[in-house]
């Protein structure tokens, strides 16, 4: 669209808007003659019309102003770039007179271009115009044809042109993009553990839990003879006493960075506060020693099954030969199946790695039924909340980078194989921890605290022989569940 068309649209815009100027002073002035010759003043209905027309002539006029300027402004561009264009021709006489709207013709190299050391002289440049076109929005005017000329030229050549160069010579003109919702979070370990156990909803009050649990049950023997005493046995209860802990983290943050950075910052940084949190619930209900505020974890449980020290480095026979022990400890003791083994990543890594005589793997994928194997990787269904990894001794398991790699003299990590539902923890909901936003605290400095925190209660102590454990005694350093070499 040439400039003059853009002249000549305004021009019609400015006559349609004065025509309906001139209506509606026409009707203000019939109903004021009116009312002058039969000397009377204006009925309801004629003053509801004269003001309707007196708004819309005010909004007529704002209209005419705003259109009165952009012709002016067009007007001066137009004008300008004629005296731009004279003032061209005695420099490059051997260059004819190019008409305001005239567009380079495909194929003709011999046009003059668009933007050359004397264009830019007298104030017409790439650099300009880009700017006019992107920083203004001015998609319409004089320098959008430009730049849509030089394109063409460009094309034309088959060579950029001098003033045709990389996105890296526009500076701030070619504006980077942060991509916020692809930001990524500080890499977490979750709470996969954490995620098989037997949830509850936590109690609305206390800070302790008493739950009784027997230690001496009643008793039922045969009847020697008729009339004679029964079994008896006198019931032993005690109570286990579970404590409620807080798991809680902040971050302070400028209100500089709220206000004036990208929306949604404060989301991003209680995201990662939950993702922390989650990992110190799941480190609780794993290691919490019953002091100090934690909770008494499964590890540090009194009476849960033990294994024996490997007594040397581990090898897949070994260690199937430790985990089936803790299975059958687990049946033997709460006289009920274990549901599930969860182990460190390594630990299943190193198992997965091992082979054959023959180099062939031990754990195997479930593809066509495993033949012969130790184990298998793909795992048929989930448990609770958390995808087991693969499936050992019939047993899903869960692997958890939580569980502790430092523990005896080897250092070994730990397997742990367990009853879920035996295993008790209790949060609130759905186990997200509260959102908390403190704008005074440190209001003087302009700081936001933000805040996450939950209360939970976690107990194994209910049917601790409902878990056997495996690692983390060995006698001498190498043996048993040492880290591995892949």
């Amino acid at each position: 669209m040439t400039i003059d068309t853009l002249i000549e649209q305004v021009r019609a815009s400015l006559a349609a808007k004065l025509e309906s100027r001139s209506t509606h002073s026409k009707t203000i002035e019939n109903v004021r003659s009116a009312c002058l010759a039969e000397n009377r003043d204006p009925s309801d209905a004629e003053s509801a019309q004269v003001r309707g027309a007196q708004e819309s002539i005010t909004g007529v006029d704002a209209e005419i102003e705003t259109l009165r300027a952009q012709l002016a402004e067009y007007q001066t561009e137009k004008a300008r770039d004629e005296a731009m264009d004279k003032l061209s021709r005695e420099f490059t006489p051997a260059g004819g007179k190019p008409k305001y709207d005239e567009v380079v013709n495909r194929g003709n190299v011999n046009e003059p271009r668009t933007y050359t050391a004397h264009t830019a002289a007298r104030d017409v440049s790439f650099f300009a115009d880009a700017y006019s076109y992107m920083e203004r929005k001015n998609s319409t005017g004089a320098s959008a044809q430009r730049l849509e000329r030089h394109a063409r030229e460009v094309e034309v050549h088959g060579e950029m042109s001098e003033r045709a160069t990389s996105t890296g010579s526009f500076a701030g003109l070619v504006v980077p993009q942060y991509l916020v919702d692809q930001a990524a979070a500080v890499a977490r370990a979750g709470r996969p553990f954490a995620n098989t156990l037997n949830s509850l909803q936590i109690p609305e009050q206390g800070m302790t839990f008493q739950i009784p649990r027997g230690t001496t049950g009643a008793s039922a023997a045969i009847q020697a003879t008729e009339n004679s005493s029964v079994s008896s046995t006198d019931e032993v209860w005690a109570n286990v006493t579970v404590n409620v802990a807080t798991v809680a983290g902040q971050q302070d943050v400028s209100r500089q960075s709220i206000e004036r950075g990208t929306p949604g910052i404060d989301s991003l940084i209680y995201m990662d506060l939950a993702g922390a949190y989650g990992v110190g619930v799941d480190q609780q209900v794993l290691s919490g020693s019953g002091s100090s505020g934690q909770v008494l974890g499964v590890l540090n449980t009194s009476g849960v099954n033990q294994a024996t020290a490997f007594g040397a480095a581990a090898t897949p026979t070994t260690f199937y030969t430790k985990v089936a022990g803790q299975v059958n400890a687990v049946e033997t003791t709460r006289f009920m199946a274990p549901t599930a083994i969860a182990m460190h990543p390594r630990r299943w890594n190193w198992l997965v790695s091992q082979v054959d005589s023959q180099g062939r793997p031990l754990v195997v994928p479930n593809m066509n039924g495993a033949y012969n194997a130790l184990g298998i990787t793909e795992p048929p269904q989930d448990t609770a909340k958390s995808t087991p990894v693969g499936w050992f001794q019939g047993l899903p398991v869960i692997s958890d980078a939580s569980i502790p790699t430092a523990v005896g003299t080897g250092p070994e990590d730990q397997v742990i194989v367990y009853r879920r539902e035996d295993l008790l923890l209790w949060e609130d909901g759905d186990g997200m921890p509260k959102e908390l936003r403190f704008e005074q605290t440190l209001g003087n400095q302009l700081t936001v605290k933000l805040v996450v925190y939950g209360y939970i209660a976690f107990t194994a102590g209910r049917y601790p022989t409902a878990v056997g454990i495996v690692g983390g005694n060995a006698g001498s350093a190498g043996f048993g569940l040492v880290a591995p070499t892949f």
